[in-house]
């Protein structure tokens, strides 16, 4: 199952160290950002991946606009995939859903869909290395109160950027906001390993965040993943 992530990652050419970058369009614009959940049918994920990695990825890797396709699969329902999906514009996303690998990889996996959501967002902080590996995945969805909403993602917004930017282990954070309900944020924190995430999450500068959040969040779920192979993307 990791080599479908592997390709999708893309574009592909890595080293063990590397710099931050933000995910920007040549204009220095956000790019567009959505959440793809897709279920499969009950022990046929790894065929889905499979399709995926046959079909999908050989175009995908040609699309220039397709900057980056982040996905991992769930701890505790290995039949749940969800994607953190980035390209340059509306155009970019048109060119790729509508290609015919595309169209081929839909048709092929309709048999074994059990579900699929696609999510708009707005992109708050699209933070990542220059290139690198990332082994360790986990989301968050926090609700936070309008009032305030501005705070909370002024700090969450800074410690995704010092994170990655400072600790070596922390390949990428996004923080991401539903488009009708800005109110709604989904994150994203990527790890080169288990050992960095303990690291981060043991770290006094997490802790000095988490104080300074706790009190602003209403609701908060995390979800875990199975290990995977996250290659990032160098297309932006």
């Amino acid at each position: 199952m990791k080599k479908f992530f592997a390709i999708l990652g893309v574009i592909l050419m890595i080293t063990a160290t590397a710099n931050a970058k933000s995910i920007r369009t040549p204009e220095g614009n956000m790019p567009r950002v959505q959440w793809a959940v897709v279920e499969s049918t009950a022990g046929t994920m790894s065929q889905m991946i499979e399709m995926g990695a046959r079909i999908l990825a050989p175009t995908t890797a040609k699309e220039t606009g397709t900057y980056a396709l982040y996905g991992a699969i769930e701890k505790n329902n290995p039949n749940l995939m969800r994607l953190l999906e980035i390209y340059e514009s509306n155009e970019a996303y048109r060119i790729h859903s509508t290609s015919p690998a595309f169209q081929q990889y839909r048709a092929e996996r309709l048999p074994i869909l059990a579900g699929l959501k696609i999510l708009p967002v707005n992109g708050i902080v699209l933070e990542q290395k220059e290139r690198g590996v990332g082994k360790i995945a986990l989301t968050n969805r926090f609700e936070i109160s309008p009032v305030n909403l501005a705070k909370f993602q002024q700090i969450i917004s800074d410690e995704a950027i010092r994170a990655v930017r400072e600790d070596s282990g922390v390949m990428g954070a996004f923080v991401t906001a539903e488009q009708p309900n800005p109110n709604i944020l989904h994150t994203m924190i990527i790890f080169s390993d288990e050992t960095a995430a303990r690291k981060y999450f043991s770290s006094n500068a997490y802790k000095n965040y988490r104080k300074q959040v706790e009190t602003l969040i209403q609701v908060e779920k995390k979800i875990d993943y199975q290990p995977t192979k996250i290659i990032l993307s160098e297309k932006f």
